[in-house]
């Protein structure tokens, strides 16, 4: 990891700043890579526009990448779900990113989801929510250059062994938690993003 956080680090001086507000906010706003005040290429044709603007795109994308790996790797972090699948084909979209959430602060988290029906669920938002302590971290790299983050939560009442995967090029990640309370696994799917808030209280 010491060359991953030295080319952050030539890429991102000025932009590792964490949020410590709720997780909601943008974090689109501390990207700064692309002058968008520089000129426009004279005679640029439409073709040379589009690859200029895609390349643009992969820059700042590839930060955004790196900055998840980072806080995957340093232990601080929210994965915001805006979807969330069960074990049952259950498929729920547009979910809230505030109720529906993987988080990571040092060693412990919290995993929370709250499906959109009518059932209470075991938190009373539809779904379930799990405070434990994070052990057998392991952080790896697969062939198509995602990144996959492994570990256990040992809460007081449930255990989950739990994989994410940063894709490539992106701070998108999907979160495979197979609970030990049944043979049943819960998918989450939306941004992996630093996150460090020391007010958050979790007893697992």
């Amino acid at each position: 990891m010491k060359t991953l956080n030295f080319i952050f680090s030539l890429l991102l001086i000025a932009f590792v700043s964490v949020p410590t507000t709720a997780w909601a906010q943008s974090y689109d706003d501390d990207i700064y890579v692309i002058d968008k005040t520089a000129p426009i290429p004279e005679n640029e044709t439409k073709k040379e526009r589009k690859e200029r603007i895609k390349k643009d795109h992969e820059i700042v994308d590839s930060i955004y990448h790196l900055k998840a790996e980072l806080a995957a790797d340093d232990g601080y972090f929210v994965l915001q779900a805006t979807e969330v699948r069960n074990s049952y084909g259950h498929y729920e979209l547009g979910l809230n990113d505030n109720t529906n959430f993987m988080l990571m602060q040092g060693d412990k988290g919290i995993f929370q989801v709250a499906f959109n029906n009518m059932n209470a669920g075991a938190n009373g938002l539809g779904g379930i929510t799990l405070h434990g302590r994070i052990t057998n971290k392991t952080l790896s790299h697969d062939k198509k250059g995602n990144t996959i983050l492994t570990y256990t939560m040992i809460g007081r009442r449930m255990n989950a062994s739990v994989t994410i995967t940063i894709f490539k090029g992106s701070d998108q990640a999907i979160a495979d938690v197979f609970p030990n309370l049944g043979n049943g696994r819960i998918t989450l799917r939306g941004r992996l993003v630093p996150y460090l808030n020391e007010d958050i209280r979790i007893d697992p």
